[in-house]
C-alpha cells in the first residue's frame, strides 16, 4: 500500500473517531460535500516580472479541482468546531508565464494534495429558530469564516516523454549531496483561511459557496525551491532521469550551478473556490435552547 493511501485512511478513521467523540459534547451538526477548482501559486508558471506566491501569478490555464468532506459541530449558534478532509490536484506549467525566463526555464508539475484540516468557524449572518438548530422554513443567507491549522501530504509529480514521475526521489536540487538542498518532506503544515456564504434550498439543507486560500510552510509543492545542481554530478549520483528533470531549459546548455531555480525567500500558497451541498443533522435540546434565548 502507498503511503498517500496509508496517510488517507489514517485520516478517514481519526476523523471517525472525532465525529463519535464530539456527537458526545456537541448538540448541534452539520454536514457537506463539495468540488471546485484550485490553482498552485508557487515558483512555476505566472504573469511578468520576478515570481511571487499571491494572485497576481494566478494561471487559468493551470487550473486543477478539488474535492471535500466537512463536519461541523455547533457550540452554539455562531461558533462552530469544523473539519475538513479534502483532496487536491494542483498544477503548474513555465509554458504558460508571460515571462519569458520563466518559458526558457521549462519546468512543470502536478502535486496531489491530501488535507486533513480542524478549524474555527464563525457565522456572522444566521437567523436561527428557537426551537431548533435548523434555520427557519424561509431561505435565508449565511456568511462566516473559518480559521485552522492543517496537515497536508503531498507528492510532486513531473511528465517526462509522456510518463509521470514522482520528483521528490529524484533530487532535482542536489537534495543530500555535497552543496545541494536540504531534503524535504512530503508533509507540512498549512494555515488555511476561509470565506464561505450559503442558502437554504429547503428547511436544513443548503447550497454553499467557499473561498479557502492556503498559506503554506513549505516551498516544494512544486518541487522548485532554490538552485541548480551540478548537472553532470547530479547525473553521477541519482542518474540520467534525475538531471533530466532537474534541468528542462530550452537553452542548448544546462544551468551553471548556483543559478536560480525558484525563490526559496516565498513559500507556496494555494487557493480553492468550492460549491456543494450542505446537510443539518442534530437539534439543540430545550435546556440549551433556553439558556441562548
Amino acid at each position: 500500500m502507498s503511503t498517500s493511501n496509508r496517510l488517507l485512511i489514517t485520516v478517514m478513521v481519526s476523523m471517525m473517531g472525532s465525529i463519535s467523540f464530539a456527537q458526545s459534547l456537541f448538540k448541534t451538526g452539520a454536514y457537506q460535500i463539495g468540488f471546485g477548482a484550485t490553482t498552485l501559486l508557487g515558483d512555476l508558471g505566472g504573469s511578468y516580472g520576478a515570481g511571487t506566491n499571491d494572485l497576481k501569478d494566478f494561471d487559468d490555464e493551470a487550473v486543477g479541482y478539488t474535492l471535500g468532506f466537512a463536519y461541523d459541530w455547533g457550540f452554539n449558534r455562531s461558533i462552530e468546531l469544523r473539519t475538513n478532509i479534502n483532496y487536491v490536484s494542483l498544477s503548474a506549467d513555465d509554458k504558460y508565464s508571460e515571462e519569458l525566463s520563466r518559458k526558457l526555464r521549462n519546468l512543470s508539475v502536478k502535486t496531489n494534495v491530501f488535507e486533513f484540516i480542524p478549524s474555527l468557524k464563525v457565522n456572522f449572518l444566521r437567523k436561527m429558530s428557537k426551537s431548533t438548530a435548523m434555520p427557519p422554513k424561509k431561505k435565508i443567507s449565511q456568511i462566516y469564516t473559518c480559521l485552522g491549522v492543517g496537515f497536508i501530504y503531498f507528492n510532486p509529480k513531473a511528465e517526462y516523454q509522456g510518463k509521470l514521475y514522482s520528483l521528490k526521489g529524484m533530487k532535482t536540487e542536489g537534495q543530500g549531496l555535497v552543496g545541494g538542498a536540504k531534503p524535504y518532506s512530503g508533509f507540512s503544515l498549512i494555515i488555511p483561511v476561509t470565506v464561505g456564504f450559503q442558502n437554504e434550498i429547503k428547511k436544513g439543507s443548503f447550497l454553499f459557496y467557499e473561498f479557502t486560500l492556503r498559506k503554506c510552510f513549505t516551498d516544494y509543492l512544486d518541487d522548485v525551491s532554490t538552485v541548480y545542481y551540478d548537472n553532470d554530478k547530479l547525473k553521477s549520483a541519482n542518474g540520467d532521469l534525475s538531471a533530466e528533470l532537474a534541468d528542462r531549459n530550452l537553452g542548448s546548455q544546462n544551468n551553471t550551478f548556483g543559478t536560480n531555480r525558484g525563490n526559496p525567500k516565498n513559500k507556496d500558497n494555494y487557493f480553492t473556490f468550492t460549491l456543494g451541498y450542505k446537510k443539518a443533522l442534530l437539534r439543540y435540546n430545550t435546556r440549551r435552547i433556553k439558556a441562548h434565548s
